[in-house]
């Protein structure tokens, strides 16, 4: 047992952080970049990562000689996970006095840690193409059961998270007041810059007239519904006015593309970017009409900031974090209706004055998050724990 007065050891997991842009990784890369100073006169903190890792912006900060750093090897989800982290906890636990686990992946051979749930999104709308298995979201449900169960506490990213977390467990108050709610930031927006930069105009024309949405092709990102909806309204907008998607068509689902080309008949009103430089990304961001956001479930929403940071007029669906994110920033729609969206998008290009006041409100709504504050706050869980 350490004595009262020396410093606390901390371990922040970032084995899930891959070389590959994502949100996930963008919270822990954050959260370590943004550990307030102060806090190091506390606590010695250690951060785990897979060997190898090509990701710059966290070995970069991972050169700081105040954190400690284990390499080791574990994969960053599924059941070869739990026994990665078993021998690895096995191996290291006892030298840490509080073990972060920052993502959704909390293992089962851990007791009395932090958990960070991101969503469990999963639990409606499960279509990764690694894992078609039915057994999978069974599994996914029992791990946030067990983190739910075993850990200190439980950092969810949104209201709504908790609120989802409290509903599909049942929950009774004893283990609700166990979640606290740590909003997520933007900051990395300022100094993400990537090497590739590109010639953005040699990919497309960036001089406006287009609707921005960047995302994937998994089913709760509503892809589908947002093509119907960009078919049903262009008879009624502008025939210059586009749908730019950042992202591959290469997983859509065959009734997708079906009508993508049915959109793309006579003239190119569908345009998928591809892979994008992050300086390509900003261009297009700076340079939309509005960006549109037709997710069925988020359990943050990170393109929701964006849009407010780079000024650009925000479409967005009325579900899960959502409107609790976007405030009175956003122009809402059903994304659960193509018509609703339709509408939306009619609606925005209908009025002129309407763009101003978004992004006036958006503007003012971004000041309420803060990666400073999400670190702040995540520390004094970390030290609440300690002090139990």
């Amino acid at each position: 047992m350490q004595n009262a007065n020396m410093k606390k050891e901390i371990l922040i997991d970032a084995t899930t952080v891959t070389s590959q842009v994502d949100g996930l990784s963008h919270c822990i890369i954050n959260l370590i970049q943004y550990l307030p100073k102060e806090s190091f006169d506390r606590f010695n903190y250690t951060v785990v990562i897979n060997k190898g890792l090509k990701r710059k912006a966290l070995t970069d900060l991972l050169l700081n000689p105040a954190i400690k750093v284990i390499e080791t090897q574990v994969a960053p989800i599924g059941p070869k996970r739990d026994w990665d982290m078993f021998w690895f906890l096995r191996k290291y636990g006892k030298q840490f006095d509080l073990i972060h686990i920052t993502s959704n992946n909390y293992p089962f051979a851990l007791k009395n840690g932090i958990c960070t749930v991101n969503d469990i999104t999963f639990n409606r709308y499960f279509d990764n193409p690694k894992y078609t298995f039915k057994l999978a979201p069974m599994y996914l449900y029992q791990v946030i059961k067990n983190a739910l169960k075993n850990a200190q506490k439980i950092i969810a990213i949104s209201h709504a998270t908790k609120a989802d977390l409290v509903s599909t467990y049942k929950l009774d108050a004893k283990a609700s007041d166990k979640i606290k709610v740590i909003h997520l930031g933007w900051e990395h927006l300022i100094h993400e810059k990537d090497a590739e930069t590109g010639e953005c105009e040699d990919q497309f024309p960036l001089s406006g007239n287009y609707l921005l949405y960047v995302g994937t092709s998994r089913v709760h990102k509503n892809i589908s519904n947002l093509l119907i909806a960009f078919k049903k309204a262009m008879p009624n907008i502008a025939a210059n006015k586009k749908l730019v998607i950042i992202g591959s068509d290469k997983h859509l689902k065959p009734e997708d593309l079906e009508m993508v080309s049915a959109i793309n008949a006579t003239e190119k009103r569908v345009v998928f970017t591809g892979y994008l430089s992050q300086a390509c990304v900003e261009s297009y961001f700076k340079n939309a009409d509005a960006y549109i956001f037709p997710s069925l479930a988020e359990g943050f929403g990170l393109g929701v900031l964006e849009a407010f940071y780079y000024k650009v007029p925000l479409l967005c669906s009325n579900t899960t974090s959502l409107p609790e994110i976007a405030g009175n920033g956003a122009l809402y729609f059903n994304p659960f209706e193509p018509g609703d969206i339709a509408e939306a998008i009619l609606k925005f290009y209908a009025d002129p004055s309407l763009g101003p006041v978004l992004v006036a409100e958006g503007t003012k709504q971004l000041q309420q998050f803060s990666w400073t504050k999400m670190a702040v706050e995540t520390v004094q869980v970390y030290a609440d724990c300690l002090n139990k």
